[in-house]
């Protein structure tokens, strides 16, 4: 089935940059490597809601684990997790 919407992630050049450094990455040769572009497209998910859907719980405790561990270092919020196990319990993603 074709989705109705498309929920397109962006990160700021600097988050990427940030991230990349703290998994072990040089500076400068990150910021060589990147287009010169202020944003860059993380993910782009597929959906059928009309409302922004929960990210994965696996996503949010990667990203609470801090930019060392590929996170984006935001602390998990527990109402915001709990909500997003409710959701995809009753949700699959399918890759083709």
């Amino acid at each position: 089935p074709l989705a109705k919407k498309l929920d397109i992630i962006l990160y700021s050049r600097e988050q990427i940059v940030a991230e990349r450094v703290a998994q072990g990455d040089e500076e400068d040769c990150v910021r060589r490597e990147l287009p010169p572009a202020p944003w860059g497209i993380i993910s782009i998910k597929a959906q059928d809601e009309d409302e922004e859907v929960p990210m994965q719980p696996i996503t949010m405790m990667r990203n609470a684990l801090g930019k060392e561990e590929g996170g984006s270092g935001v602390p998990l919020d527990k109402e915001k997790y709990e909500a997003s196990v409710r959701y995809w319990d009753q949700h699959v993603i399918i890759q083709m």
